[in-house]
């Protein structure tokens, strides 16, 4: 029976990533709020603030990964919080709301790890 590590979101190291990537692209946070058409720019603060807890959607953290041109796993600081023996049984719903677009992305510039966990909540295959 295959072992699955429970991965978490960091919040706080992911804030930090996101404000360190930023800067180091040397991108302000006005363009970031004109890209998201945003009223204000205080989500992006949040985004890069590890006490505000805030952290972008899925959507917007793959048009970051875009713009600042790095894989979406470097935006993303995860942790294990524990390791399990699981079947996996039930079939996953098919990927509302994700364009293929993205998918494609995503397939591209993901981990191995995340490429894996990909093929199997999307039901696709990798290209050999």
């Amino acid at each position: 029976m295959p072992s699955f590590s429970f991965p978490v979101i960091d919040v706080e190291k992911t804030s930090l990533k996101l404000k360190k990537i930023r800067e180091k692209k040397k991108i302000k946070i006005g363009v970031l709020q004109k890209l998201f058409n945003f009223d204000h720019p205080q989500a992006i603060y949040e985004w890069e603030n590890p006490d505000s807890k805030t952290l972008p959607r899925l959507d917007n953290l793959v048009v970051l990964a875009r713009l600042y041109d790095v894989p979406i796993d470097e935006l993303v600081a995860l942790k294990t919080v524990r390791t399990e023996q699981l079947p996996i049984k039930e079939p996953c719903p098919p990927p509302y709301g994700i364009a293929q677009a993205d998918i494609d992305y995503l397939k591209l510039n993901a981990s191995a790890d995340v490429q894996t966990a990909l093929c199997r909540h999307f039901n696709f295959s990798l290209p050999v």
